[in-house]
């Protein structure tokens, strides 16, 4: 709860042990129902249902909805940077040929962010309006970015572009910027699910090889 949680306006942090445990069911309760029906739905009244904790115990905590969902956002930020790093590993130990890493990098990328798409819609959805979460989703955001042009970069023998850099992490915010459109995230909600997911994986991957393999100098 961690030091991120500090960030937080509204947020009050539980000293004792028997409070930190009621408020980690709190923080489950909320990620659980964003997860599976989406911000309408969840209220205190629910989080205290499924929690079993009273709503005058969420109160104080949090002053609010509001409040608790930033802290249930900066939840959700932390488990997504350890599965992101789990995933940027699994790749690396795979020790794929570079033909076959960069399709493999960029559907990785898309099925990771489809995983988590339920949970990074509100979070997305919050940020703009809230420095605190933003800056830790901008952190997250920078860390999944570096670490997966950290990998292709490793292969900057088989990088024809003369600026290798430049390259993949063009790859990146190309593969990135679509599947999010895709999945609805941020601003792209009206146009999620247009066209085939498997077709766009496939897609990004071969342009991401080609890009990087055969792109000529200017």
């Amino acid at each position: 709860m961690r030091q991120r949680m500090t960030e937080l306006e509204g947020f009050r942090t539980p000293q004792q042990d028997r409070s930190r445990q009621s408020f980690e069911r709190v923080l489950e309760a909320a990620i659980e129902i964003l997860g599976e029906e989406g911000f309408e739905q969840l209220t205190l009244a629910s989080v205290s249902q499924r929690a079993g904790v009273s709503t005058g115990a969420i109160y104080g905590r949090v002053r609010g909805k509001e409040d608790l969902l930033d802290a249930a956002r900066m939840r959700i930020l932390e488990r997504v940077e350890r599965q992101q790093a789990e995933m940027l590993a699994g790749i690396r130990a795979g020790r794929l040929p570079f033909d076959a890493l960069v399709p493999q990098m960029v559907g990785a990328l898309g099925e990771f962010l489809k995983a988590q798409a339920n949970l990074l819609r509100p979070l997305m959805s919050r940020a703009p309006s809230n420095p605190a979460v933003s800056s830790v989703g901008k952190r997250s955001f920078r860390k999944l970015e570096e670490g997966w042009s950290a990998i292709l970069l490793e292969h900057r023998a088989d990088i024809g572009h003369p600026r290798p850099e430049h390259a993949v992490h063009a790859c990146f915010s190309l593969a990135y910027a679509a599947f999010a459109r895709y999945l609805g995230l941020g601003s792209a909600a009206d146009v999620a699910g247009e066209g085939d997911w498997d077709e766009l994986k496939h897609d990004l991957g071969e342009m991401g090889l080609l890009f990087l393999r055969h792109c000529l100098p200017r």
